[in-house]
């Protein structure tokens, strides 16, 4: 175990909520998180002395579902008698009469169900005691199409990203999400053996622990999570496991940056439309930069906007005679779309991948590093 996650206190959590669905989903991503405790209770236990003792609890998590629950009298005396704890209320779309009932419960916060897991840890981050608000950022690099060089960016992104300042060493974790061949574990010599099928059958052993347990340690400053389990990819499971192992990363670290293969997998929309940033990284050729601007359509379609969608041309080489795509050619395919451009550096990059290091430590003064330190500050 980390220090960071050991002086944490438990904090118990009250969820009160007569829809067994919205309950099962918040049981399971609270209790992921081992520094919290967790327990369910249905509403009418609020007109039953005795049945739990609410002081106990640090957060109520109240799900008024449809708003009907609203009209009972003892949720407000239950109200009244625990203001100091803080409130979280989840709920449907509700009426105008049922939203001024709702705001006279006083409390913390509203969430919106459907509910979503990384809506409710960002509420647990903010609200739970103690633990403050989360400042955790989650950036994906991804490919247009296969071995554009993704891996070794989000690699370098990650080593950027942990570099620490002079008051702040920042926590950031790199996830390797191309279960078919793990190949981030290879190119950093931190090779993962854990088996993952046991946990794929049961997604709810994924916390903080088990997290702490799998990851690999790197000397530029940040943990690896890098697996080759193809089984993942083909098991109904593999999508819960997966957005659980990324959800309890990001939780306790302030970046994540994660290796999203080029190929389409049953959570690549899911992660891509929430993550903070998304590097689009493609090659100097007229198919992987038309395929880079339709994934960057279809990303725009999925977040709603282009807000911190960037398209990365890696390994560009610089001809005076020949057929090649040229620099300005780019703009034509991309028009508006701003697009950042890293020249080929064979030799370290070469060097770096066959002696299982990062290209910093081959030449901290090559282009390629330089032109990821400049993503680093884009998204950081």
């Amino acid at each position: 175990m980390t220090a960071h996650i050991n002086i944490a206190a438990s904090t118990k959590i009250l969820v009160l909520s007569d829809d067994a669905a919205a309950a099962s989903l918040m049981l399971d991503v609270f209790g992921a998180l081992s520094r919290y405790d967790v327990r369910h209770v249905a509403l009418k236990a609020l007109g039953e002395k005795g049945r739990f003792d609410s002081t106990q609890f640090d957060l109520i998590v109240l799900d008024v579902d449809d708003g009907e629950s609203l009209h009972r009298p003892e949720l407000f005396a239950f109200r009244t008698s625990h203001r100091d704890i803080p409130l979280v209320v989840v709920s449907e779309d509700l009426p105008d009469d049922m939203l001024r009932l709702l705001f006279r419960l006083n409390g913390n916060d509203w969430l919106k169900k459907p509910l979503e897991r990384r809506a409710l840890i960002d509420m647990i981050s903010t609200h739970a005691p103690g633990t403050g608000a989360s400042d955790s950022r989650v950036h994906a690099v991804v490919s247009a199409v296969g071995g554009a060089g993704a891996s070794v960016i989000a690699s370098s992104l990650a080593h950027v990203l942990a570099q620490p300042t002079k008051n702040y060493a920042p926590r950031v974790n790199l996830f390797d999400m191309d279960f078919s061949s793990g190949s981030l574990g290879y190119y950093l010599n931190l090779v993962n053996d854990y088996d993952l099928k046991p946990v794929i059958a049961n997604p709810s052993r994924v916390d903080l622990e088990f997290i702490d347990l799998v990851r690999k340690r790197h000397s530029g400053g940040f943990s690896l999570l890098s697996f080759k389990q193809p089984s993942v990819l083909l098991t109904p499971r593999g999508s819960e496991l997966v957005l659980r192992m990324l959800d309890v990363a990001a939780f306790e670290s302030d970046h994540t940056v994660i290796d999203v293969p080029y190929y389409d997998t049953p959570w690549k929309n899911d992660v891509l439309s929430s993550v903070n940033s998304v590097c689009i990284v493609t090659e100097m050729t007229i198919p992987a930069l038309s395929q880079a601007k339709d994934l960057f359509t279809n990303l725009v379609r999925l977040r709603g906007n282009s807000d911190q969608i960037f398209i990365v041309i890696n390994k560009y080489r610089t001809k005076l005679f020949g057929l090649g795509v040229r620099r300005q050619q780019t703009d034509k395919i991309f028009r508006e779309i701003p697009t950042h451009v890293i020249v080929d550096d064979w030799d370290t990059l070469s060097e770096a991948v066959n002696r299982g290091v990062l290209p910093v430590e081959v030449n901290s003064r090559a282009r390629f590093c330089r032109a990821v330190g400049k993503l680093g500050a884009l998204v950081r």
